[in-house]
C-alpha cells in the first residue's frame, strides 16, 4: 500500500496529537515535516519528533515547497484555517483540517472551491463520528430502525478557566477563535448530533459571556427544528466547575439512544427491546452493551479518534474518493453555531441551508 507523507502546521498541544497519530499508522503515513511561525516552537517540535521544521512567517511557505510532500495537517487557531487550507491545496497538497474548517460560511466556500478547483482533497477532524457508539446510532437510523426522528439534544458542561483563554491571546476571540463554547468547544458534538439525525433546519438561540472575560460566549443555548420534523436543543458552556458532560441524544418513534461522554450508554428499538425485569429494570442499557460488544467483535480492527479519522482520509486519498468528512460535511456544524449566533443577535429564528 503506497504511503502519504505528511507535514504539520503549527506546533501546539494539537499538533502533537497529529503527530503521535501520523506515527502509529505505520505504513499508511509517513510525518517528514513541520512548521511553526514562533521559530523556537518549530525547533522544539523537530527535537521531539526528529523531522525537519519551518520556523519563522515563510515556514509554511517553505515547507510547502517540499516535492516530497502529499499532504497537510492544520493544527492552528481556527481563525487560520481557511488561510492555510486555500494555501496548501493550491500548492498541490491534500489537506486535512481540525474542527472548525473555518470561522464563516465564505472561508468554507473558499476552501471548498480551492477543493475543486485543484482536485486534492479536503476533509475535516470531526472524530466523534468514528465511535462505536455513533457508528451504531447512526447505521440503526439509516436503516430505519429508530422510525421517524422526534427529538434530538447536544450538550457540552465543560470548564475552562480564565487562564485558559489568556494563554496565547487568540481563545475566545472573534478574529482568531471565530466564537466560545460553541465554536471551539461544542462544535464536536453538534456535528454528531446533525450527523445522526440528518441535519437542522432552523434554530432559535441565545448567547452570554457570564463568567470569563472574553469577546466570545462562555454559555449558549438554542432550539433547534430538524429536517425530519422533530425537535431539539443545544447547549454549550464552559462554566461548569469540574467539567459536567457531553452528551448526545437522540428520539424517535420507534427507538432512542445516549452518547455520552463517547460511549453508547442508552440504545432501544421496538425490533431489539428487552422486556424488563425486577433484577433488570432497564434493559436498554443492556442492549446498548450487547451492541457495543457485537460491534467490537464484528469490527475487531476499528479505529476511533484521530487514528481514524486520519486513516480514513489517508485511503479516500490513495482511492480518489471524498473522505468521510470531507468540506461540504465540515461545513454543516459552522453553519449551525453561526446561526445560533445570528438568532441571538437578531432575537428571531434562522433558516439553515
Amino acid at each position: 500500500m503506497a504511503k502519504l507523507r505528511f507535514g504539520i502546521i503549527g506546533a501546539g498541544g494539537i499538533a502533537h496529537a497529529h503527530a503521535n497519530t501520523l506515527r502509529g499508522l505505520g505504513e499508511m503515513a509517513e510525518l517528514v515535516a513541520a512548521c511553526d511561525a514562533i521559530p523556537a516552537a518549530a525547533d522544539k517540535f523537530a527535537s521531539e519528533f526528529g523531522i525537519e521544521t519551518y520556523g519563522g512567517p515563510d515556514g509554511i511557505e517553505r515547507m510547502l515547497a517540499r516535492p516530497d510532500l502529499d499532504a497537510i495537517s492544520l493544527g492552528t487557531p481556527s481563525g487560520l484555517h481557511y488561510v492555510q487550507a486555500c494555501q496548501g491545496l493550491r500548492a498541490g497538497k491534500h489537506v486535512l483540517t481540525e474542527k472548525p474548517m473555518a470561522i464563516t460560511l465564505g472561508q468554507a466556500d473558499e476552501m471548498i472551491g480551492a477543493q475543486a478547483e485543484t482536485g486534492k482533497t479536503l476533509g475535516c477532524v470531526f472524530q466523534s463520528r468514528f465511535n462505536p457508539g455513533a457508528v451504531i446510532v447512526k447505521q440503526a437510523i439509516d436503516d430505519g430502525r429508530f422510525g421517524r426522528i422526534l427529538h434530538a439534544n447536544a450538550y457540552l458542561k465543560w470548564y475552562r478557566n480564565q487562564a485558559y483563554y489568556d494563554a496565547g491571546g487568540w481563545r475566545g476571540t472573534w478574529r482568531m477563535d471565530g466564537g466560545g463554547s460553541l465554536m471551539n468547544q461544542s462544535v464536536h458534538y453538534i456535528d454528531l448530533m446533525q450527523w445522526l439525525v440528518g441535519g437542522v433546519a432552523s434554530v432559535k438561540g441565545y448567547t452570554g459571556t457570564i463568567n470569563h472575560k472574553i469577546e466570545t460566549e462562555d454559555s449558549a443555548t438554542a432550539a433547534i427544528k430538524l429536517r425530519s420534523g422533530g425537535l431539539g436543543t443545544i447547549e454549550g458552556t464552559t462554566n461548569i466547575l469540574a467539567n459536567g458532560y457531553d452528551r448526545v441524544e437522540v428520539y424517535g418513534t420507534d427507538g432512542m439512544a445516549v452518547i455520552d461522554g463517547g460511549r453508547l450508554t442508552r440504545y432501544f428499538t421496538r425490533a431489539e427491546a428487552l422486556q424488563p425485569t425486577a433484577a433488570n429494570p432497564k434493559p436498554d442499557q443492556n442492549v446498548a452493551e450487547q451492541a457495543l460488544q457485537a460491534f467490537k467483535q464484528t469490527h475487531p480492527n476499528w479505529r476511533t479518534g484521530h487514528a481514524a479519522v486520519f486513516a480514513s482520509f489517508i485511503e479516500a486519498v490513495l482511492a480518489g474518493k471524498e473522505p468521510p468528512v470531507g468540506g461540504r460535511e465540515g461545513k454543516k456544524a459552522v453553519e449551525i453555531i453561526l446561526a445560533v449566533y445570528r438568532s441571538a443577535k437578531e432575537n428571531t429564528e434562522v433558516l439553515i441551508g
